[in-house]
């Protein structure tokens, strides 16, 4: 039986630890909810450490701010350094940050994991996987992160064992692609509008092609178009950060982003607790109102 330690008891944390808690012994802890055990109390009994906290978009969508990571990765590194613990980050984070946390902290081991869970579905997405990826520096490391989730998964789940760029690039590509699906189905919608025909008809022919897969509907669950929630918009403005600080032509992608703000009516990602930073007094982005990004 092996101690699992979870930092952020939101969505993902709770995921996480009820499903390792079914093998394994868990403890959490998080600044903001009452719990039984400290950050201490996690640091001293886990040899796992979980991090499952926020990674909020600017509100001015200029980037990503990692500033809740380090501080919780700082305050774990400290103590367990030269021990066989693992750090596992779990939040969404920017490519090259485990890179920079691993130099950081030279003599602790990390690995990267990305979460691919709904809301709605948390805790059985996280027991029943399409894939689970583990990006780490040492093959040690990643057999023991991957005998971990050996306990809990169904016998033919798909591991991936890769490096930690991969392993944080896959989340903001999938959720990249899914985004500008959305924004092509909108599209089609209003040309089905134009021409008078039903929009629904398309989408049960498109949904054929099993190439196409799902979630082809317009407007979307929530009664809106566009996409909204925590970590699509976040998601997709990290990754157009990315794509300026590496000098890439991300245009499809800005295009998708700019085309969300316009079409959708709620803003919602404004409202979620752990999607959106204040605006940084700073910044040369001085957007108050999303949709000036348009003009």
């Amino acid at each position: 039986m092996a101690k699992v330690g979870i930092i952020g008891w939101g969505v993902v944390g709770q995921a996480v630890g009820q499903g390792f808690a079914k093998k394994h012994s868990v403890f959490w802890y998080d600044k903001y909810k009452e719990g039984p055990w400290t950050l201490g109390d996690v640091i001293e009994k886990s040899e796992f450490f979980f991090i499952c906290v926020p990674t909020p978009m600017y509100h001015d969508f200029s980037g990503t701010d990692l500033s809740i990571i380090d501080g919780v990765v700082g305050n774990i590194a400290s103590k367990i350094r030269n021990t066989s613990k693992i750090i596992i980050i779990k939040s969404t984070v920017m490519p090259r940050t485990t890179a920079r946390l691993q130099e950081k902290y030279p003599n602790v081991n990390f690995a990267m994991n990305p979460e691919f869970l709904t809301e709605a579905n948390a805790p059985w997405d996280f027991l029943h996987p399409d894939r689970t990826i583990i990006g780490t520096f040492s093959e040690a490391v990643s057999a023991r992160l991957a005998t971990l989730y050996r306990t809990i998964l169904p016998m033919r789940s798909k591991i991936f064992l890769t490096d930690p760029i991969s392993a944080e690039l896959v989340k903001y590509a999938a959720n990249a692609m899914l985004s500008a699906k959305i924004i092509i189905c909108n599209e089609i919608h209003a040309v089905a509008q134009a021409l008078g025909v039903s929009y629904d008809n398309i989408k049960d022919m498109m949904a054929a092609d099993p190439r196409m897969g799902g979630h082809l509907k317009v407007p979307g669950p929530d009664g809106d178009f566009g996409f909204g929630g925590k970590c699509f918009p976040k998601d997709l403005v990290a990754l157009l950060d990315l794509g300026r600080k590496l000098k890439i032509d991300l245009s499809v992608l800005e295009a998708v982003w700019a085309k969300n703000l316009q079409v959708r009516k709620n803003y919602n990602w404004e409202e979620i607790p752990g999607a959106v930073k204040v605006i940084r007094i700073n910044s040369k982005f001085k957007i108050t109102n999303p949709k000036q990004i348009l003009s």
